[in-house]
């Protein structure tokens, strides 16, 4: 993966952690005002964070899995 991309991760991961602290969001405007690519990086990060969000919703079964086992 590119580190870049890995980067940008890591940032989606410690914003979505419940941690983040205004630092964080400052360390991250700063991170993203590096470069072009450290903002493109960025916005790929949230679009993939975005669809994996919206595929797991969608593959959600009815019931939950204690609920099927017990049919």
């Amino acid at each position: 993966m590119d580190p870049l991309a890995r980067e940008a991760l890591s940032w989606i991961l410690r914003l979505k952690s419940g941690g983040a602290t205004l630092a964080d969001a400052e360390q991250l405007l700063d991170w993203r005002a590096r470069s072009p690519a450290h903002e493109h990086a960025f916005r790929d990060a949230v679009r993939c964070w975005r669809d994996i969000g919206v595929a797991l919703a969608d593959n959600q079964p009815n019931a939950p899995l204690s609920q099927r086992r017990k049919n």
